[in-house]
């Protein structure tokens, strides 16, 4: 089960991403703490459930319950808030919320049907998922899950020390089209060089990661500012600009490079990938400080 949580209190957020986190068959994809974001990536992501905050930094979550159901989002929305009168939840059914959660009291409640959900979902044959490699086999980049293993791990520690983490996704249009019409072991080369040129952009603590068939990752551990995180990603930009040569012709791919930094845009692993490479796609995010490199 896919979970997008929409939460102004960052705490909050982290608590129960933490907790959903630990429930078998669970994914945080994404998070938000204003309308206008929440909305946007909601629609973008199109996750199976939404754990929405009636109280947001910018909007109420009202406005994105009603939002997300006249764009046609038909997966479950369960609203959470601290003002468990009968008014609200009313308001909220009527709106098309599928679940209504008091904050204070309950949240076991909502973890345990979410659990009654998955269980349902296990039995009917719905989870089933390939599951990602750990290593790329032609570059030797983390995969998907050592990334977010990683990635998590950094956060932790970073956490304690009121540190900034920026993560860059890049997509390089054109790639899929070639490695179907070359076949991946006549591309390696081009793979393998565009791992180089992001090497040279990243340091030695920072994670370089395929992150899917036309999109690799850099996360940079230790950044000073938003300006240095951003002088990064056009860095990254600028390096796969070049052509790269394969059996002496050369080629040029489309680079987009897409920028979270934590914890201004997100407090999770996952939230901080899926913000990125939403930016790196040009999705259009409604928030200030977003940075999309083309």
């Amino acid at each position: 089960m896919d979970i997008f949580l929409v939460e102004d209190s960052s705490a909050i957020r982290r608590l129960l991403a933490r907790r959903l986190d630990s429930m078998p068959g669970v994914r945080v994809v994404g998070e938000a703490d204003s309308a206008p974001q929440a909305v946007a990536l909601i629609d973008w992501l199109q996750p199976d459930t939404v754990l929405l905050d009636m109280t947001l930094v910018v909007g109420t979550g009202i406005d994105v319950l009603r939002a997300l159901r006249r764009k046609g989002y038909t997966g479950r929305i369960l609203m959470l808030t601290h003002h468990a009168m009968d008014a609200y939840r009313d308001l909220c059914m009527k709106a098309g919320a599928d679940g209504f959660y008091d904050k204070g009291s309950g949240l076991e409640t909502l973890f345990g049907d979410l659990d009654e959900l998955l269980q349902s979902e296990r039995a009917s044959g719905r989870q089933s998922r390939p599951s990602s490699l750990l290593r790329d086999g032609t570059t030797g980049m983390l995969g998907q899950v050592a990334l977010l293993e990683r990635l998590d791990q950094v956060l932790r520690m970073v956490n304690a020390e009121a540190g900034k983490v920026a993560v860059n996704i890049v997509v390089l249009k054109g790639l899929d089209a070639l490695l179907r019409g070359e076949g991946v072991a006549a591309a390696a080369p081009v793979l393998v060089e565009i791992g180089r040129r992001l090497s040279g952009c990243a340091g030695p603590a920072d994670l370089l990661a395929r992150h899917a068939s036309e999109q690799f990752a850099l996360v940079v551990t230790r950044v000073g500012s938003p300006s240095e995180a951003e002088a990064l990603a056009e860095r990254m930009r600028e390096s796969l600009s070049e052509s790269f040569d394969l059996g002496g012709h050369p080629v040029r791919l489309d680079a987009h490079v897409g920028m979270s930094l934590y914890p201004r845009d997100a407090i999770t692993a996952r939230g901080l990938l899926i913000l990125a490479e939403a930016r790196a796609h040009g999705a259009r995010l409604p928030e200030k400080g977003s940075v999309v490199v083309h």
